[in-house]
């Protein structure tokens, strides 16, 4: 079967990890129980799952410590499992540098909200590992691993007429603005990057569950963390794209670890995006366009096609196609059709998350490898993404006038018989 990722459960608690094992499994990931902070220590170094939760074992506040200040086991995100969410505990959390708290009686949805975003955290550092290894095959050195977060001051977005509540668990740690409304909130947004906002009034919008998945489908904000402190239903929000759904007044300890936890993990994600830049470099990449060129692309999918097989992972492969770039070339000439197909090859990489990887694979043709992606994902992501190239006027140089992109796209996932052959032509086969 195929699974999203590897998670270890560390608790003594037998009933109560076999029933959180259970909940995972049914969403698709792939589960190992340990009942000791010994064994669970062990099993890290020598296994490296996606993800460590940590229930009722001795001093787990120490094992969660012990892995996140190793050498070896620091990219692994960690939570720790509790019966009650505890100021006390939230702030140790916090200070041993792990991922937060997640009680165990949690519904599936926040269950899920809070395992979805580790897992592709998870991904990313082996996005990391994998691109460098390929990149020093053609001579180009890269990071392969990055645990420290972007040294700069996190910005926060504060939302809501409850700013004054907020400010001063957050204020001596975080550049706080303001919005008092969601209109204003949108369009702060569009002027900056935030590490997270935090979403709180007195009385709720009836917009406020639209605002959350209207950020969360946005391709610059979809990995922005939303804090939001309200009475209501949590589930309609975690499914909506909330990160965190608070109470409308909690514990400050709460709410600062909460929120810093997350500016924390969103700031290693911009750490870590920097780093896979490294493998983009002369010998990888496509001259003209800057993308990663074919020999890199082909070498790459080969090592993550062999990865999902032998672990079970989803893996997806999609291509972008634009046939009217020889209409352009003919119309206007080919260095009008070249500035085409570079903007062409930008925008499918600005509008991916920073793990999937695009490469040129043909003349005005990109491919892209989603890792770690069930295939109705992936062509969720693509279709949108086309949507937004279909309807953009490309401004092309020497050219008086705006440019479409006739946008074809086609997508597979990766089956147990596949080889690399196999699989592209599939995906190619796809193209509409």
């Amino acid at each position: 079967m195929i699974r999203l990722a590897h998670v270890l459960i560390v608790d003594s608690g037998h009933s109560r990890a076999e029933a959180l094992q259970g909940r995972l499994s049914n969403a698709g990931y792939s589960i190992a129980i340990l009942g000791t902070a010994a064994e669970g220590e062990a099993a890290v170094a020598t296994d490296h799952p996606d993800l460590v939760l940590i229930g009722d074992v001795d001093r787990p506040v120490a094992l969660a410590t012990a892995l996140k200040q190793g050498g070896a086991t620091a990219d692994i995100p960690v939570l720790l499992l509790a019966d009650e969410l505890t100021p006390e505990l939230c702030a140790e959390a916090l200070n041993c540098g792990c991922d937060g708290v997640l009680t165990t009686d949690c519904s599936d949805d926040e269950l899920l909200a809070r395992i979805r975003p580790l897992g592709r955290l998870a991904t990313m550092h082996a996005e990391l590992r994998l691109r460098a290894r390929i990149a020093q095959l053609s001579g180009v050195n890269a990071r392969d691993r990055v645990i420290e977060r972007a040294s700069s001051r996190p910005a926060v977005l504060v939302v809501g007429d409850r700013g004054a509540e907020i400010q001063g668990p957050l204020s001596d740690d975080v550049e706080l603005a303001f919005a008092a409304t969601l209109t204003e909130a949108e369009d702060a947004l569009t002027r900056r990057n935030f590490d997270a906002a935090v979403l709180s009034f007195a009385t709720m919008p009836d917009s406020m569950l639209g605002f959350c998945a209207q950020v969360r489908h946005n391709p610059r904000l979809f990995n922005l963390p939303m804090v939001l402190l309200a009475e209501c239903d949590p589930a309609d929000f975690y499914r909506a794209g909330a990160t965190r759904v608070l109470g409308p007044a909690p514990d400050a300890r709460v709410l600062r670890s909460a929120v810093l936890i997350l500016v924390r993990r969103q700031q290693l994600r911009w750490s870590i995006r920097g780093a896979l830049a490294d493998s983009l470099a002369e010998g990888t990449r496509d001259a003209e366009t800057g993308a990663y060129g074919h020999h890199f692309f082909s070498a790459y999918l080969k090592e993550r096609l062999d990865f999902a097989s032998a672990s079970g992972r989803h893996l997806a492969v999609a291509f972008f196609a634009a046939p009217n770039i020889d209409d352009v070339r003919r119309q206007f000439g080919e260095d009008a059709a070249q500035h085409l197909t570079q903007q062409f090859g930008q925008w499918i990489a600005g509008l991916l998350r920073a793990e999937d990887l695009v490469a040129r694979t043909g003349r005005h043709e990109f491919g892209v490898i989603l890792p770690d992606t069930p295939l109705a994902e992936a062509e969720t992501v693509i279709h949108r993404i086309a949507g937004v190239l279909t309807y953009t006027d490309f401004a092309v140089r020497e050219v008086y006038q705006p440019v479409k992109l006739w946008v074809q796209v086609g997508a597979t996932d990766a089956h147990a018989s596949d080889d690399l052959t196999t699989l592209l032509a599939r995906a190619r086969r796809n193209i509409d």
